[in-house]
Protein backbone atom coordinates (compact mmCIF):
# COMPACT_ATOMS: atom_id res chain seq x y z
CA UNK A 1 0.00 0.00 0.00
CA UNK A 2 1.26 3.30 -1.08
CA UNK A 3 -0.06 6.17 0.85
CA UNK A 4 1.59 9.56 -0.33
CA UNK A 5 -0.31 11.65 2.14
CA UNK A 6 -1.52 12.12 5.98
CA UNK A 7 -5.40 10.33 6.04
CA UNK A 8 -8.15 13.06 5.38
CA UNK A 9 -11.57 13.02 7.00
CA UNK A 10 -14.19 14.67 4.02
CA UNK A 11 -15.30 17.08 7.49
CA UNK A 12 -12.41 17.84 10.16
CA UNK A 13 -13.45 15.55 12.77
CA UNK A 14 -12.75 18.48 15.68
CA UNK A 15 -15.33 20.44 13.73
CA UNK A 16 -18.00 17.79 12.91
CA UNK A 17 -17.80 17.70 16.81
CA UNK A 18 -18.06 21.78 17.52
CA UNK A 19 -21.20 21.38 14.51
CA UNK A 20 -22.74 18.57 16.93
CA UNK A 21 -22.55 19.99 19.43
CA UNK A 22 -23.79 23.15 18.61
CA UNK A 23 -27.04 22.11 17.03
CA UNK A 24 -27.68 19.84 20.65
CA UNK A 25 -27.35 23.55 22.09
CA UNK A 26 -29.80 25.23 19.54
CA UNK A 27 -32.10 22.33 20.12
CA UNK A 28 -31.92 22.94 23.91
CA UNK A 29 -32.47 26.55 23.46
CA UNK A 30 -35.72 25.25 21.12
CA UNK A 31 -36.51 22.94 23.86
CA UNK A 32 -36.35 25.30 26.40
CA UNK A 33 -38.28 28.09 24.50
CA UNK A 34 -41.43 25.88 23.93
CA UNK A 35 -41.28 24.34 27.04
CA UNK A 36 -41.89 28.03 28.63
CA UNK A 37 -44.26 28.61 25.82
CA UNK A 38 -46.83 25.57 27.14
CA UNK A 39 -46.12 26.64 30.53
CA UNK A 40 -48.22 30.06 29.92
CA UNK A 41 -51.33 28.24 29.32
CA UNK A 42 -54.13 28.47 27.34
CA UNK A 43 -55.63 31.49 29.00
CA UNK A 44 -52.34 33.69 29.01
CA UNK A 45 -53.90 36.12 26.53
CA UNK A 46 -50.04 36.93 25.10
CA UNK A 47 -50.28 33.22 23.71
CA UNK A 48 -51.17 33.35 20.17
CA UNK A 49 -53.59 31.35 18.56
CA UNK A 50 -52.15 27.53 18.20
CA UNK A 51 -48.94 28.33 19.39
CA UNK A 52 -49.26 25.98 22.32
CA UNK A 53 -50.02 23.63 19.88
CA UNK A 54 -47.38 24.71 17.41
CA UNK A 55 -44.73 24.12 20.67
CA UNK A 56 -46.27 20.59 21.81
CA UNK A 57 -45.67 19.45 18.04
CA UNK A 58 -41.90 21.06 17.58
CA UNK A 59 -41.31 18.49 20.69
CA UNK A 60 -40.71 15.64 18.22
CA UNK A 61 -38.77 17.16 16.42
CA UNK A 62 -36.42 18.58 18.53
CA UNK A 63 -35.76 15.17 20.21
CA UNK A 64 -34.97 14.29 16.39
CA UNK A 65 -32.42 16.61 15.88
CA UNK A 66 -31.07 16.05 19.33
CA UNK A 67 -30.92 12.35 18.64
CA UNK A 68 -29.27 13.28 15.00
CA UNK A 69 -26.62 15.83 16.32
CA UNK A 70 -25.75 13.13 18.91
CA UNK A 71 -24.91 10.20 16.62
CA UNK A 72 -22.96 12.85 14.48
CA UNK A 73 -20.82 13.57 17.71
CA UNK A 74 -20.89 9.50 18.39
CA UNK A 75 -19.77 9.25 15.48
CA UNK A 76 -16.93 12.28 15.11
CA UNK A 77 -15.46 10.63 18.23
CA UNK A 78 -15.28 6.99 17.02
CA UNK A 79 -13.19 8.32 14.02
CA UNK A 80 -10.75 10.12 15.95
CA UNK A 81 -10.56 7.32 18.34
CA UNK A 82 -10.05 5.21 14.75
CA UNK A 83 -7.63 7.53 13.50
CA UNK A 84 -5.35 7.27 16.77
CA UNK A 85 -6.42 3.29 17.03
CA UNK A 86 -7.91 3.84 20.07
CA UNK A 87 -11.43 2.38 20.95
CA UNK A 88 -13.55 4.62 22.19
Amino acid sequence: MNITGPARLPYPASDASSVAAEGIREQLTRLDQNVAEVARGEDSDSLASGSRDRALVEQSEIVRAVRANARSLEASNEAIGTILDIKV
